[in-house]
Formats: C-alpha cells, structure tokens, sequence
C-alpha cells in the first residue's frame, strides 16, 4: 500500500471546512469550504464559517461501494493506521493497493456470482479536514467548484437530484 496525493486547483479550508454529506444507494455528494483568506487580513482575528459563506466544493462520488466518516481528526492523524505512509490534513488522497478493497472483495465473495474483476474499477479515497476524516471507496469522482454558492444553497440543490 502507499498514499498518493492528489492536486486540485484549490485547499480544503484549514479552519472549519464544514464537510457535509448527502447520499442515496448510488451516488455521493461531499460539500465542503474551500480555502478563502482575506488578502487584507492582518492574522489578528478569528473569522468563524457559517452555512451562509461563499466558496464551496462539491464532490460526486459514482457508485461507491463503502465510506467513513468521522475520527481522527487533524490533531490525532498519527493515530491513522495510514498515517506511517503519507497520508496528510487538509488534502486529498488516493490509496494505492488498498486492504479496504481486498477486504471489501472477500466479503463478497460468498456471493454466487462474485467476481474479483468488479473490484478492480474501485479505488480508495481520503478527503482530510480539520475536524474528521473521509474515505470513499468508489469508482471515481467528480469536483465542482463554486466560488459563490454557500454549503446550505448546495445542500438544497444536491437534495433534488439524489
């Protein structure tokens, strides 16, 4: 296994990202703030994040097999049993030659017409913010980045598709 970072065109927002999920049986929807720093900011203060501030990413996960959300956060990431390979805050993360796969293909594999090859269009994702950690195992995903949408407006038009 090791850890390969991906590169996007913007940061996940070190402060209160605020990451939100909506899901059905098919798809995944992963909002969450983006990086947004005043230039005229003179590091004096603490500005909070609200569901009304702009410049959001919005995340859509085709068909996913399994994910998690929750701990470690930031503070506690060496605690991550994939902490030793890489895996870094604030950024996103594929996988390579991932156990949660292998483990997810044996657990299918009681079934009467399992085969390993539907395992192999799957991959292995984490998305680390400030306060929780998120894995996807999933065949793929997709960004939208707006920088004038707010995560409760997103919430709402994520909630008419799914």
């Amino acid at each position: 296994m090791k850890i390969e970072q991906i590169k996007e065109k913007f940061e996940i927002d070190v402060g209160a990202p605020m990451p939100t999920i909506l899901s059905n049986e098919h798809n995944l929807y992963l909002i969450f703030y983006i990086s947004n720093i005043d230039p005229n900011w003179n590091g004096t203060s603490v500005d909070m994040r609200t569901e009304e501030d702009e410049g959001i990413v919005t995340v859509k996960f085709d068909c996913f097999a399994q994910f998690k959300f929750g701990s470690p956060n930031d503070e506690a990431i060496s605690g991550h049993p994939l902490y030793e390979l890489g895996l870094e805050a604030y950024s996103i993360q594929r996988v390579i030659d991932s156990e949660w796969i292998n483990e997810l293909k044996k657990m299918n594999s009681v079934h009467p017409y399992h085969k390993d090859e539907l395992f192999e269009k799957y991959e292995h994702f984490i998305f680390f913010f400030h306060d929780r950690c998120f894995e996807i195992v999933s065949e793929g995903y997709s960004i939208e980045e707006n920088t004038k949408s707010n995560i409760r407006d997103e919430i709402e038009r994520i909630s008419k598709l799914i």
